[in-house]
């Protein structure tokens, strides 16, 4: 659908008029990836959405084909989202088996989630950023690279 806008504007005499198109907006997961010096990438997340892991495995390739080896992973600020995600992403840099969460609730049994060993960074060296606003999700990757 359309609408036609006029915006007013003080000191100037003649309205601008514009037609708007209503149309999807990408809500992107990952703000920046760039090479910081040779052999370090860096990429931040700022959410963990339903694109975040194809945005990720993008970026870093990207990054590698540029000679990445280490990479720093900024979850600073980071509120969270799915938990699909976040066990994804984990497992980018996990060996196989490693745990990277469990769920348990009262009435429900534990619930363990597990590196599959299949992601595509885990030799090189990884710094992962956080600070007072990191939470959710990001936490569960941050401590499961941790552990």
């Amino acid at each position: 659908s359309k609408v036609d806008l006029t915006v007013v504007r003080r000191g100037v005499a003649e309205p601008l008029a514009f037609t708007v198109k209503r149309d999807k907006i990408p809500i992107l997961s990952i703000d920046a990836a760039y090479m910081i010096q040779r052999g370090t990438g860096y990429i931040r997340i700022n959410r963990f959405g339903a694109t975040t892991v194809n945005e990720f495995k993008e970026a870093m390739k990207g990054l590698q084909k540029k000679g990445m080896k280490d990479m720093i992973l900024d979850f600073q600020g980071n509120g969270g989202g799915y938990l699909d995600a976040a066990i994804n992403l984990a497992n980018e840099f996990l060996q196989q088996k490693e745990l990277i969460v469990y769920t348990e609730g009262r009435r429900d049994k534990r619930n363990e989630f597990f590196a599959k060993g299949n992601g595509g960074f885990r030799n090189g060296r990884l710094v992962v950023l956080v600070d007072e606003y990191t939470a959710s999700a990001s936490e569960i990757v941050s401590g499961a690279i941790q552990d």
